[in-house]
């Protein structure tokens, strides 16, 4: 994230992230990289506690590296590397609680999946994504490209699982 307080846009985007009201579920999710040079430890402190404010579903997390031909590569204060494998570490970290909890306030719902087809680890297993992108691995199957209602049984930082209950009319 990287923000200055001075902005005001840590404080904008974490409202709107808690007052959005929708009358549907949906995933909130956002990039994070970590270490970008200058980046102190404040930094990604305030970085940790914007995500948590946040509340994000998940984040795609990466380290920062320099590319040729960019300003950031000739910036003299790069952060060593293993400052920011930690940080990562530790966001990765954040991330993972985050979602899981978030996932298992799910437990018990019914959300709308789109299948995949069988899963990769088991076929007796199928796969799809709801509609807010979390993956859902239930049965009984349902061929790809088929929607079904699923009942969430169980869930993980990665994960729901359950059981499909009904298909869902075309619309």
């Amino acid at each position: 994230f990287f923000f200055h307080a001075e902005d005001g846009i840590r404080d904008k985007l974490v409202t709107g992230v808690q007052t959005c009201a929708l009358p549907i579920y949906i995933a909130l999710t956002t990039d994070v990289i970590v270490g970008f040079p200058g980046e102190t430890d404040a930094d990604f402190e305030e970085t940790l506690r914007v995500y948590r404010e946040a509340d994000f579903d998940h984040a795609f997390t990466f380290i920062y590296s320099p590319r040729a031909g960019t300003e950031a590569a000739g910036f003299d204060d790069q952060v060593p590397d293993a400052v920011k494998h930690e940080r990562l570490e530790r966001l990765v970290d954040v991330v993972q609680e985050l979602a899981a909890r978030r996932n298992e306030a799910l437990v018990g719902s019914e959300q709308e999946v789109l299948s995949e087809g069988p899963s990769r680890t088991d076929p007796a297993v199928f796969r799809g994504r709801t509609r807010g992108g979390k993956t859902a691995l239930f049965t009984p199957s349902a061929p790809a490209g088929t929607a079904v209602r699923i009942v969430v049984e169980s869930a993980t930082s990665q994960t729901l699982r359950g059981a499909a209950v009904s298909a869902v009319q075309a619309r």
